[in-house]
């Protein structure tokens, strides 16, 4: 289980960190080592920059799919119709008259496809077993 920080803690362990790493860069005594420091600072700006447009991306992705969500606009793939004789098999699969790989072989349709579409329909009660 991954250790959950306080605000608090992660700030501090943050400065720490930019510590160690901006003495790391002046102890190693090489001659750029302001531009190295300076390089450091601008990479974690740029990654902060980063991840803000990514946050913003998510949020707005997340704000257009409710929008169109509130539209009617369905996502995925199309439903597929009911075959013609669903009703009729799916009573007599019901009933115990066959089993659900002969009722789906009947329908031309997959066993899990058969049986999520009489699970639909019952919830739905629009279909009596």
């Amino acid at each position: 289980m991954p250790a959950i920080f306080s605000e608090k803690d992660i700030q501090s362990q943050l400065r720490d960190l930019a510590q160690e790493i901006a003495s790391d860069i002046v102890a190693a005594d090489l001659p750029h080592s302001q531009e190295l420091l300076g390089t450091f600072v601008s990479a974690l700006a740029l990654a902060v920059a980063d991840q803000t447009r990514r946050a913003e991306r998510r949020q707005k992705q997340a704000e257009g799919i409710a929008a169109a969500k509130a539209n009617g606009v369905r996502f995925g793939r199309p439903a597929r119709p009911l075959p013609e004789n669903f009703e009729e098999v799916h009573r007599e699969w019901r009933r115990g008259q066959m089993t659900l790989a002969e009722a789906a072989d009947i329908c031309g349709l997959p066993q899990a496809t058969f049986y999520s579409m009489a699970a639909r329909r019952e919830r739905a009660g629009s279909c009596a077993g």
